[in-house]
């Protein structure tokens, strides 16, 4: 019974650290794509970091709208109610302005 919970505890522990190692490619820090609207995001590469900041502030929704068109939620996407910072996606591209 206790080899048992043993080997129990070694492969849940196991999953654990390599669910942890699974990691994503790396993303070029020397480089931010800068916009303020959703032309502009259009211009963004995709696994490129995009920094979204809008020229006009009242509209609470409009950084998560930005965030579903255009973060790769693989990745940590940061938003405040003035803007969003993330890894650029273009596959959810065709379903912005619908």
């Amino acid at each position: 019974m206790k080899k048992t919970i043993t080997t129990a505890v070694v492969v849940l522990v196991s999953l654990f650290i390599t669910g942890c190692n699974q990691s994503n490619p790396k993303i070029d820090q020397r480089k931010l794509c800068q916009v303020s609207d959703d032309a502009g995001a259009k211009q963004c590469k995709a696994g490129e970091l995009v920094y979204f900041a809008p020229k006009v502030f009242g509209n609470e929704q409009l950084p998560l709208n930005i965030a579903a068109a255009y973060c790769d939620f693989n990745y940590q996407v940061m938003h405040t109610k003035g803007g969003v910072l993330c890894v650029f996606t273009d596959k959810r591209l065709s379903l912005v302005g619908q």
